[in-house]
């Protein structure tokens, strides 16, 4: 394959501004490793800006008509074994198109999507690649995340005016990382709810969902800077800080006994000692108020199948995201909230089952006690309320 001599990157949303983003960053640049010439767009990805930066580089202007460039819509994009292999098969191909695209969840091919770990989507690829689907014309209804194009493409403007999608060629975008609104744990709101808090929830992608449905008054307690920047617009108060030390200023009793909810979703498995943090939640919770949890279960199929391959890849999220700490199964997620002195009120599990040739494998394997229900569990939802005594009473 043609060598990929230019990347160019929409970097409006930063690579920096999280651990996971940072991590993510630095895998795209181990999967394209130097000599290639990276340009970052800090303005809003497309033809023309991706045109302009080119040009404006003194090196990349340099560049031959027929080299390689690979266009990234936003720089959060995990890019699979083999992907960019197809791609650049589609380009050398007789009659090749002016463009080759990667499919992304937003665009999927005609295999859904059904891994939740690194190892997990590069079974979903063999799979793909596996079905020989022909390549779809781009159509420009969506706008791609990969595409592998060339420079004299760029530098006419004429990337989709042949382009092609290729299906054996699947990327995984995660840009909205920090932005999900959760509306699934909106059910598990309890009635009669006027303040909710929830603790490391980005920019505030659920209060703001909270707010639309319910009326609450909203609250935020996040550590980074930049995600309260934007959920200032979007919350009624935003505390920036850690939630252990934060003081609540402006509240009574510095929001002891202030909120009828607060929430942790999918925030517990990155604290180093998640029981400190419902501890400190009991003590700020209104009497009859209740929390929310959504953890993942390392208990998925999709860990086991990695395990007994032998792999264990961190990555900028999932299941094995990199900046989790601690890991969860049904059985120790039920003595963590007891240990801090919550019952479980409500609970619903996230199915993502497994395989059936695999289930029926686990299942009649002697000696284990095999729990189908635990696998086919990618995540917990919960609802707890607090025991009228505590454990340490």
């Amino acid at each position: 394959m043609t060598p990929i001599a230019l990347v160019i990157v929409s970097t409006a949303s930063s690579p920096l501004s999280s651990e996971e983003f940072r991590d993510g960053w630095e895998q795209l640049h181990r999967r394209l490793p130097p000599p290639t010439l990276w340009l970052e767009t800090p303005g809003v990805a497309g033809a023309e800006g991706f045109g302009h930066a080119l040009e404006q580089d003194p090196v990349a202007a340099q560049l031959p008509a027929g080299a390689r460039v690979l266009l990234l819509r936003h720089a959060h994009a995990m890019i699979g074994p083999e992907v960019l292999e197809r791609l650049g098969r589609a380009l050398d191909a007789q009659d090749s198109p002016t463009a080759a695209h990667a499919f992304d969840p937003g665009f999927p091919p005609a295999l859904a999507p059904d891994y939740c770990t690194v190892r997990g989507m590069e079974r979903y690829l063999e799979q793909l690649g596996a079905r020989e689907l022909p390549p779809l014309t781009d159509s420009g209804q969506h706008d791609p995340l990969v595409t592998l194009t060339t420079v004299a493409a760029v530098r006419a403007g004429t990337v989709r005016s042949r382009a092609q999608w290729i299906p054996g060629a699947f990327v995984h975008d995660f840009a909205n990382y920090h932005q999900a609104r959760r509306e699934d744990m909106l059910p598990l709101l309890p009635a009669g709810v006027n303040r909710v808090l929830d603790v490391g929830g980005g920019e505030g992608g659920f209060l703001q969902a909270v707010k639309e449905q319910r009326g609450c008054e909203t609250h935020l307690a996040e550590y980074s800077e930049e995600a309260c920047r934007v959920a200032r617009t979007q919350v009624d108060h935003v505390w920036q800080g850690d939630f252990l030390t934060q003081a609540f200023t402006g509240l009574a009793r510095q929001g002891e006994g202030a909120f009828d909810c607060i929430s942790f979703l999918d925030v517990l498995e990155h604290a180093n000692d998640p029981r400190a943090w419902l501890t400190r939640a009991r003590l700020l919770l209104a009497p009859r108020g209740s929390i929310l949890i959504s953890i993942p279960n390392v208990g998925h199929w999709g860990v086991m199948a990695d395990l007994i391959e032998g792999r264990w890849d961190y990555c900028p999220l999932g299941i094995h995201c990199v900046t989790h700490v601690r890991f969860f199964t049904w059985k120790t997620l039920q003595d963590l909230l007891a240990s801090a002195g919550f019952q479980v009120e409500h609970l619903e599990r996230v199915q993502v089952p497994a395989p059936e040739d695999w289930a029926r494998h686990w299942a009649h394997s002697p000696r284990l006690k095999a729990d189908a229900g635990s696998w086919d569990t990618y995540a917990f939802l919960v609802r707890a309320t607090p025991l009228k005594e505590a454990p340490w009473a």
